[in-house]
């Protein structure tokens, strides 16, 4: 991280708003997606959620994410669980004796499951004969959270990239003021962007702010009126009050401050704190970047305080909801690979058509040359 060592108190002279050649963005900082398609992580020969495939027999410690009782057509009781660990989510099915498990585990429990794979609509299910908790020290709750697939000390990588293309002075030191403190940065690189949705998941808020910050580097480049260093700035702090509003100890859930003031308000809170402790932050600019925060979920009915009134902030509003919806889009369709569609239950309310991955066009592929001493290759 830089040091500053000049005065704060006054602009630089002839600061203008694009004053320099936008910076070219090395090729891998594209944000990779978050899915289940590559190899997931066995943690001591444990069966994880993306290794489920219909037909396997099941006994195994899963963290409950909800729980919800419900009954059939006919009147009968049965249990939809969504059960988890760091590789994913599953629904799990209790048909039999469905009122009298649900009493044994609270959602957040961790719980042995013992049952069968199915499918449903393309996905993997689990049809649960025995759901109990599980036996103390069995495990870790927050190792069954799920996290990012990404490298964290890479996207903490491209998040310094970001604050260090800063060049205005006043921007530039707020951002290093917020994430040169490691304490703060290391809950920034641990917590969710969501509870549901998208980026739903440990390191979720970094990979988010990431991919915020990158697209917006991109239009920098298309339109050059743009304050590049002021829509950097709010890139990189527009969701910073999630920091604050998510919990993540056991399961990914509101915290008190959350449900109350919600991470829009505790955001500008934030960066105002932080902004009053730089001597000479010029008004103008600190009211700039708290627009933006203020103003980054675009529309009343939407949460925002303010609707976007400046360039940048309506930049923000619009990345911020295009990555947010694109991801969520990935998360929908991800582990629906039998299947062309989805069903309406989603955040879109629609059915979504699920694209084909790269390992479903073998039928494209050359055929395999033959070995006449060793067969098909």
């Amino acid at each position: 991280m830089k040091q500053f060592d000049f005065d704060l108190g006054s602009p630089l002279e002839g600061e203008a708003v694009n004053s320099r050649p936008p910076s070219r963005r090395p090729r891998e900082q594209q944000p990779a997606p978050h899915t289940q398609e590559r190899s997931s992580p066995r943690a001591d020969n444990r069966l994880t959620v993306a290794d489920l495939t219909p037909g396997q027999e099941v006994r195994e410690v899963y963290l409950v994410s909800s729980k919800d009782m419900r009954t059939t057509k006919a009147g009968k009781p049965f249990l939809r669980l969504k059960v988890s660990d760091r590789t994913g989510h599953v629904d799990c099915m209790v048909w039999e004796n469905a009122e009298a498990i649900a009493t044994g585990f609270e959602t957040g429990d961790l719980v042995l499951v013992k049952g069968r794979v199915t499918e449903y609509e393309g996905k993997p299910q689990l049809d649960a004969g025995s759901v109990t908790l599980a036996e103390p020290g069995a495990a870790n709750p927050r190792d069954f959270l799920p996290s990012t697939y990404r490298d964290t000390e890479e996207l903490l990588g491209f998040l310094r990239f970001h604050i260090d293309s800063v060049y205005d002075q006043h921007y530039s030191a707020l951002l290093h003021a917020i994430f040169d403190d490691p304490v703060f940065l290391e809950r920034f690189a641990l917590a969710p962007a969501a509870k549901q949705f998208h980026h739903a998941y440990l390191g979720g808020l970094l990979e988010h702010t990431v991919s915020v910050a990158a697209l917006c580097e991109s239009l920098t480049q298309q339109y050059t009126r743009i304050n590049r260093d002021l829509l950097t700035c709010a890139a990189l702090l527009h969701d910073i009050g999630k920091v604050a509003e998510l919990s993540y100890d056991r399961v990914i859930d509101y915290s008190d401050e959350g449900k109350l003031l919600g991470h829009v308000l505790l955001g500008v809170t934030m960066v105002h704190d932080k902004i009053s402790e730089i001597h000479g932050f010029p008004a103008d600019k600190a009211q700039l970047i708290l627009h933006a925060i203020a103003s980054h979920h675009g529309e009343l009915e939407w949460g925002s305080p303010k609707r976007p009134k400046t360039l940048e902030a309506l930049i923000i509003h619009h990345v911020d909801n295009l990555d947010a919806k694109v991801k969520g889009f990935l998360e929908i369709v991800d582990g629906s690979r039998n299947a062309e569609w989805t069903d309406l239950r989603n955040l879109f309310r629609r059915p979504l058509h699920i694209p084909r991955a790269f390992h479903q066009e073998e039928d494209f592929l050359p055929p395999q040359e033959e070995d006449p001493g060793r067969g098909r290759l």
